[in-house]
């Protein structure tokens, strides 16, 4: 996701980084994109907003992260981040797959599974051991 995947007027949806990684569901709070720059996204909560009158202190920056490309993430150093996607079609499909790196890391009982099996899905994935 990079900052030109989004425009001005935009309506975009955030979430809590922590609500998707603990898988608590999309709950979207919109925000209107107001400007942006050469390496922040600025936007500010809300819908239909007249972004011409928007003072600065209401602005929220965002970032694109360096270790991930599915979403932009808010320009602070504590706390929980909020990220941001242009629509919800891919917030879903960010938490889908976050949902199945939960359940292939936790849900799936590897040890019951036949050595034919295990060597079908080392296929399907290529990997070599």
């Amino acid at each position: 996701m990079t900052l030109k995947d989004f425009k001005i007027g935009q309506t975009a949806y955030a979430f809590s980084y922590e609500d998707i990684v603990l898988l608590k569901g999309l709950n979207p709070k919109k925000y209107t994109v107001v400007k942006i720059g050469r390496k922040y996204l600025y936007a500010v909560k809300g819908e239909e907003v007249d972004i011409k009158a928007v003072p600065d202190y209401l602005l929220i920056g965002f970032k694109e992260p360096d270790y991930i490309d599915s979403f932009l993430e808010e320009n602070i150093d504590y706390g929980h981040k909020t990220i941001l996607f242009p629509d919800m079609k891919a917030a879903k499909d960010y938490y889908k797959k976050r949902k199945l790196v939960r359940h292939f890391t936790s849900g799936v009982k590897w040890e019951s599974c036949t050595l034919d099996e295990l060597q079908e899905v080392q296929r399907i994935l290529g990997v070599q051991v």
